[in-house]
């Protein structure tokens, strides 16, 4: 335990400093984990169980973005928790759009085959449809509570 010239000790700084890092994580992939579902399910909309208007999932990835920062106490905190969810969610986005490759029976030949071919379409998928619906509800919430 170091001491600083005062007498106290500050090694509550940095136990500050890791819960702060870990509620920031928490609340980044909470949201992103989120909307990079909503976002499969909505392109992949012939999973859908239930029959609901496929905006309703673009709403939701717009809502996660924008409690990425009303879920935040600082802009810093804001900024922080909006990246780590966007990457979060392009992890879960592009995880499950991979996934069949290791939950279904394939051969390592089939795998190796298909896994480029998968993997470019879910990258182009999160890149261009994800981050849109992500950071224009991200953005919208900052303006807005820059001019309030």
């Amino acid at each position: 335990m170091t001491e600083t010239p005062n007498g106290w000790s500050d090694s509550g700084y940095e136990h500050r400093r890791v819960w702060n890092a870990l509620v920031t994580l928490g609340k980044g992939t909470a949201t992103g984990v989120t909307a990079g579902l909503a976002t499969f399910v909505y392109v992949k909309q012939g999973l859908m169980a239930a029959d609901v208007d496929p905006v309703v999932l673009l709403v939701i990835t717009a809502l996660c973005g924008a409690y990425a920062h009303l879920l935040s106490n600082t802009l810093r905190e804001s900024i922080r928790v909006g990246m780590t969810g966007f990457f979060a969610g392009v992890v879960a986005f592009v995880g499950v759009w991979i996934s069949p490759l290791w939950v279904l029976h394939y051969s390592p030949t089939v795998r190796d085959v298909l896994l480029p071919s998968l993997l470019g379409s879910a990258l182009v998928g999160a890149m261009f449809l994800y981050a849109a619906a992500y950071f224009s509800g991200y953005l919208t919430a900052v303006v807005v509570d820059a001019y309030t």
